[in-house]
């Protein structure tokens, strides 16, 4: 009897022994990684198969942030170019975040960065490299990019102080010529075909023009500068070059067009500009990158090339340029910094940079991105980027308001007969550097400086 009871004192602690396993068990599968519990949310197939590739294999996933203010097309082709990136490269995960405005990014940027924190990549203009640059919150991009490779006007303002601090990713901003293919059978190569085409096909008094030129906005008078061979500053010292014979020498083709022959119409602002050639009441214009899909969708059959060789000279005219890029935080090692130089490189691949072609009023930083077909598929990006290739680098906002307000008042002179083109070089000159350290902020400088009374900022006039 008592050996009966001792067996199954045995089988009763085995049977408990057998159900506190098989709980436990149970509870183990109900809570184990990947479940969800009633306090998770329900997780995508995407992210549980994404989490089953490397959870399994012991593979670490390498997350960095890039921080944007881009604008809304060009947000949306991140979004979809970092998913694909990500689809491609299952071990890097790369999070954004978008700011309104990138002074809003600069400011928290450097802030953090200082701190020894921070996003590892930025993208953002290139008035980036000015701010941050100096404060040493960025890292030198020594071989991460072949700036050879780069378009000229893009990798001439990628450097601070002759080291470079920003990869040129897209370009835009700058002007191009633009004619309608309906009226004409191709662009004119030089400006003196574009001066007898005027005298020839015109007609001021039914509103007929053969080109209108916007006078009234510096930019659009600064290509030519470059195209009789000078320049508004010297990039390695940021001084200014205005008065240069390449100035006057553009003063003069003002003055003979709109003064001399009155060939050209001034007065004509920007706006009425653009609704004359929508209507196909002006032939040729000169217009931003970023206006082609609107004369597309007004219905304008246009046609796009390098704005014509100057007059009485051999050189194209070369535009202003900017664009984006990606900056590297300088608190960014180790694999991380491979995960970002991996995402760059995707970013520049021929795919991202023809799919940026179509989705964005923007062009490619690269040079030789049309050498393959897919970029003259369409005639009039093709065109464009043609004249990207001659373009010289936007200077920084402080130095572009000094340069425009400049040139602004004194061709207004220039027009109006109180000044003659070497006059106005000198003085364009002059006001320039007033201007620029802050000594005045409109056209009636001399009058400030005599009453004691000149301001100490300027305002940047819009770009159109």
């Amino acid at each position: 009897m008592e050996k009966l009871i001792k067996n199954f004192n045995y089988i009763f602690i085995a049977a408990i022994l057998i159900l506190t396993v098989a709980v436990f068990t149970a509870s183990c599968r109900l809570f184990e990684p990947g479940e969800v519990t009633g306090d998770e949310p329900l997780k995508t197939e995407e992210e549980i198969l994404y989490e089953d590739d490397y959870s399994e294999s012991g593979e670490l996933i390498t997350g960095i942030t890039l921080w944007d203010c881009l604008e809304a097309k060009e947000r949306l082709a991140l979004m979809d170019s970092n998913e694909s990136f990500m689809m491609d490269n299952r071990g890097i995960n790369v999070e954004t975040r978008h700011f309104r405005s990138q002074e809003e990014m600069m400011d928290q940027f450097e802030a953090a960065s200082l701190a020894g924190s921070g996003p590892q990549l930025l993208l953002a203009n290139f008035n980036g490299v000015e701010r941050l640059a100096p404060e040493k919150v960025v890292k030198e991009i020594i071989d991460e990019v072949d700036y050879a490779l780069i378009l000229d006007g893009l990798a001439e303002i990628s450097g601070y102080e002759n080291k470079n601090y920003i990869i040129p990713f897209r370009c835009s901003g700058f002007l191009v010529f633009l004619y309608n293919r309906d009226i004409m059978d191709g662009a004119p190569g030089s400006m003196e075909e574009v001066i007898q085409y005027c005298m020839e096909k015109e007609n001021f008094g039914e509103g007929q023009y053969g080109f209108l030129f916007n006078i009234s906005h510096a930019d659009w008078i600064i290509p030519f500068i470059g195209g009789y061979g000078g320049w508004i500053i010297d990039y390695a010292t940021n001084s200014l070059t205005l008065d240069s014979p390449a100035t006057e020498k553009t003063l003069e083709f003002i003055d003979h067009t709109f003064n001399q022959e009155k060939i050209f119409t001034a007065g004509i602002e920007y706006g009425d500009i653009n609704s004359l050639f929508k209507s196909g009441d002006v032939h040729m214009i000169i217009d931003d990158l970023v206006s082609l899909q609107e004369y597309r969708e007004a219905g304008v059959n246009i046609g796009a090339g390098k704005i014509p060789r100057v007059w009485q000279g051999s050189r194209y005219p070369t535009p202003l340029i900017s664009g984006i890029g990606f900056m590297i935080n300088v608190n960014t090692y180790g694999t991380q910094l491979d995960a970002s130089k991996s995402f760059i490189d995707y970013m520049l691949s021929e795919k991202i940079q023809l799919e940026w072609n179509s989705r964005t009023d923007t062009l490619p930083a690269l040079k030789d991105m049309d050498q393959g077909g897919a970029m003259k598929n369409d005639p009039l990006i093709y065109d464009a980027f043609q004249q990207a290739k001659t373009c010289r680098g936007m200077p920084c906002d402080s130095l572009m308001t000094a340069i425009r307000n400049s040139i602004n008042e004194n061709v207004k002179s220039l027009l109006a007969g109180d000044i003659v083109p070497a006059e106005a070089v000198l003085k364009i000159q002059e006001d320039a550097i007033r201007l620029r350290a802050g000594a005045a902020s409109t056209g009636e400088e001399t009058q400030a400086e005599e009453n004691g009374e000149a301001e100490s900022s300027i305002e940047a006039e819009g770009d159109n």
